[in-house]
């Protein structure tokens, strides 16, 4: 008899604590145990706290993870385990300025809700992955300052909700992109393709984009044309 209540009593233990773990948290907290050295800047990310009171989380009323301000952390690791099915309202992803390293995993392009996706200035490798370009809501892209290389441009496709795109000081070479000019239609307001080694002429389509942006950077490349 005894032993059944004990077996009761862990049971209603195990399942409060099941339902008390939040799969945002958990997931997070998954990366932040991948990061190399120090991660005192996340101290305040503890299973024994809210979500929604962790460092530089920001959760909208329902308490979900909608937005993620790391820059300039000290943060040293990768993306690969990023990833979790449980953000479903993530609409900033904002990392720059760490130590951030290997490849940008594929499966960022699942975050849906997604509307910034700021990776600059880390130590990212690899080909841009394309499916970034399936980012249904993404406003602005900034994956400047790494070591990133030619994706497959031809499964690209329009972003039609992108207004600012950085691919400055990459590694990125060939004509200029066609997947941009394919997003032309909705005004792009910024673009920085500086620092590269992009060639040949510009597009004849570039003038009618010159009038939206507020700020157009190619320099350092091989282009020509007017």
């Amino acid at each position: 008899m005894v032993l059944q209540k004990l077996l009761c009593v862990l049971v209603f233990l195990l399942i409060c604590t099941s339902k008390a773990i939040n799969p945002e948290a958990e997931a997070l907290l998954r990366w932040k145990s991948t990061l190399i050295g120090s991660t005192k800047s996340l101290s305040s990310w503890s299973i024994a706290t809210s979500t929604c009171s962790w460092f530089c989380v920001t959760c909208d009323a329902a308490g979900h993870v909608t937005e993620l301000h790391l820059p300039n952390k000290g943060l040293h690791g990768t993306l690969h385990a990023f990833y979790s099915a449980a953000f479903q309202n993530l609409t900033v992803l904002n990392l720059n300025s760490n130590n951030l390293v290997g490849m940008i995993p594929a499966n960022i392009s699942l975050f849906l809700t997604l509307a910034v996706l700021d990776l600059s200035y880390n130590n990212l490798v690899g080909a841009i992955p394309y499916q970034l370009s399936h980012l249904p809501k993404i406003v602005k892209l900034d994956l400047g300052n790494n070591h990133l290389s030619n994706p497959e441009y031809a499964n690209f496709l329009p972003m039609s909700s992108l207004k600012l795109l950085s691919l400055a000081n990459n590694n990125l070479s060939g004509a200029f992109p066609q997947f941009i000019i394919n997003s032309t239609n909705v005004g792009m307001r910024s673009l920085d393709l500086s620092g590269n080694t992009f060639s040949g002429p510009l597009p004849d389509s570039l003038p009618e984009m010159v009038p939206r942006l507020r700020c157009l950077n190619l320099s350092a490349n091989g282009f020509f044309g007017s």
